[in-house]
């Protein structure tokens, strides 16, 4: 009986300066649960660091034995082109083994990734509810229709499963022996010189109305602490990391939780960064909590924000951000006064939005240049992502979606992609950029 099953990260395609080998969590956050309860061997094929040629051999070695092969695609960043190069390869070397697509761009628009000739399943939702049932299905033991956020092609017809929502802690801890963890070690100028990244939770409470994040319904699921103290600590005692770069959505989602790893993390002596609300700091300051001076104690040296505009009707009307520009220059303020380096992330180009209101974001982005701690400031173009709040006021003001997963494929985030943008703008964003050069102070 076919006993492997292949997980793919296909290659993200982001800008040339931007280093993009992270540990793909996005197949290893269910990896381990399908080794533990379906008693199969999973081969994780990232595309980043691997080449075409590479995985033509595993197929043609391991052909007879794979069970499946998975692929997990996001919108944008040129995935989606690499995940059809190298599925057009499985079925030329074998059309009997079965594909299936996961990942947030399937989250949203499953009937249509359905509907490329090779794919014969997609996972609608976390992967780590599901692919464990799946493969039991895959296997004979189950129903295919008793498999969460399935869909599939069956015999000239369609098979739907079952509802698959993000559950609160559904998270399952990583197997990190199926990958090799130096390959994803990076100098990073702004934390230390052997950095890794880390996921510690998966969703977000909050509702901005471009963001993928939404889709998950203000649900969150954490990781147990004691999963990710030990995790930390495997990296600093194998590897010799002295930097974590936390990559949840919102680290500081549960402010209980940060704290109570924050005081763990001190005790390693290492540096590390991670992403937060402005609302989380506000909500600190408001209970009395000085989550700042905690963080500036403990050796964070980066936070990374969303602050998504400079204008307040479409950070409150547009975006529903619920802080005022006032409010984020204050948080940035702050921190730059305890001596973290802010990292700050821009929109321009939403659907109703101004010249006069893109104008007020770049006036606001100089005016966080003059902090003693100068940010880093990252300026992106509005692009409408499927499933968002904002998605289909973006196609009432013209703006056309594909209407097939492969012209997905050609949606490009740092592109002038709506009728109401152009290259001009496009260029205007470069000039906003500010990134720390790459040197450890």
């Amino acid at each position: 009986m076919r006993n492997k099953v292949i997980l793919v990260h296909p290659k993200i395609q982001f800008e040339a300066n931007y280093p993009c080998s992270w540990i793909p969590y996005s197949v290893l956050s269910f990896a381990g649960k399908i080794i533990k309860e379906n008693s199969v061997e999973v081969i994780i094929f990232d595309e980043n660091r691997k080449t075409e040629e590479q995985f033509r051999e595993i197929l043609l070695k391991e052909k007879d034995d794979i069970l499946c092969v998975g692929f997990s695609i996001m919108t944008g960043g040129g995935q989606i082109s690499c995940a059809l190069k190298l599925t057009d390869l499985v079925k030329r070397i074998d059309k009997t083994i079965p594909i299936v697509y996961g990942g947030t761009h399937v989250n949203v628009l499953a009937m249509q990734t359905l509907q490329y000739k090779y794919i014969d399943f997609v996972l609608k939702g976390p992967g780590q509810n599901s692919f464990h049932k799946f493969i039991e299905a895959l296997k004979g033991n189950l129903d295919f229709s008793e498999v969460p956020g399935l869909l599939g092609k069956q015999n000239g017809e369609i098979v739907v499963g079952k509802e698959n929502h993000l559950q609160p802690n559904s998270l399952s801890e990583y197997d990190f022996s199926l990958v090799n963890i130096e390959d994803y070690v990076q100098y990073d100028s702004t934390i230390s010189d052997r950095t890794i990244n880390y996921i510690a939770s998966q969703g977000c409470v909050y509702s901005c109305r471009f963001c993928y994040e939404t889709n998950y319904k203000h649900k969150y699921s954490k990781l147990p602490e004691d999963i990710v103290t030990r995790d930390i600590e495997c990296f600093i005692d194998n590897y010799g990391i002295n930097g974590i770069k936390f990559y949840d959505a919102d680290w500081f989602v549960d402010i209980s939780r940060s704290k109570r790893l924050i005081d763990k993390i001190q005790t390693y002596n290492i540096n590390w960064a991670a992403s937060i609300n402005p609302q989380d700091i506000l909500r600190s300051i408001k209970n009395n909590i000085n989550l700042l001076k905690t963080l500036n104690e403990s050796g964070c040296k980066r936070l990374l924000m969303g602050m998504e505009s400079g204008s307040n009707r479409v950070l409150n009307q547009i975006v529903n951000k619920n802080i005022t520009k006032e409010d984020a220059y204050k948080v940035a303020k702050l921190i730059s006064d305890y001596g973290i380096l802010g990292s700050y992330t821009f929109i321009v180009g939403y659907p109703g939005e101004t010249e006069r209101e893109q104008n007020e974001t770049f006036e606001f982005v100089q005016r966080l240049w003059e902090l003693d701690v100068r940010p880093e400031t990252k300026v992106h173009i509005y692009l409408p992502y499927p499933g968002t709040a904002l998605y289909n006021e973006a196609i009432e003001r013209g703006f056309v979606p594909p209407d097939r997963l492969e012209d997905w494929s050609r949606f490009d985030y740092y592109k002038a992609m709506t009728p109401w943008t152009d290259e001009n703008l496009e260029k205007r964003l470069h000039e906003f950029t500010s990134l720390i050069p790459k040197n450890l102070s």
